[in-house]
C-alpha cells in the first residue's frame, strides 16, 4: 500500500461519491499553488538540538556570571564590614603624639 491509501475490509461498505462535472478552474489554481517537499529531518532535527545545545550553554554561562558577581559582591560587603582596615599600625596614634603636637589643656586655658 502506498502512504494515504485507506484499505477496507469489506468493500460492500465503502461509499462512493460521483462529482457530475468537475471545476477545473478550482483544481488548476489548487495544482499551481501545490508545493511538494521533501524535507531534510535528520538536518533539520539536529538543527534544533545544536540550538537547544547553544541556549543551555547561554543560560549556564549566564547562571555561572551571576554566581560570580554574586560571590564577589559577598566579599566586598565582607571586607567593607572588617576591621582591618581601621587597624592599620600607620595610621594609628597615640596620646603622646597628639599631645607633643598640639597645646595641653592648660596652655589652652591660660590662653584664654
Amino acid at each position: 500500500m502506498d502512504v494515504r491509501q485507506v484499505g477496507f475490509h469489506n468493500s460492500k461498505m465503502v461509499r462512493t461519491v460521483r462529482v457530475e462535472k468537475r471545476i477545473h478552474e478550482v483544481v488548476n489554481r489548487l495544482n499551481k499553488a501545490k508545493v511538494e517537499r521533501k524535507p531534510d529531518l535528520k538536518a533539520e532535527k539536529e538543527a534544533v538540538y545544536a540550538a537547544k545545545k547553544t541556549q543551555r550553554k547561554q543560560q549556564l554561562k549566564e547562571t555561572k556570571c551571576q554566581e560570580e558577581m554574586q560571590r564577589l559582591e559577598k566579599k566586598r560587603e565582607v571586607e567593607i564590614r572588617s576591621y582591618e582596615d581601621l587597624m592599620v599600625s600607620e595610621k594609628m596614634t597615640s596620646n603622646k603624639q597628639i599631645a607633643a603636637t598640639s597645646k595641653s589643656f592648660q596652655e589652652v586655658e591660660q590662653d584664654f
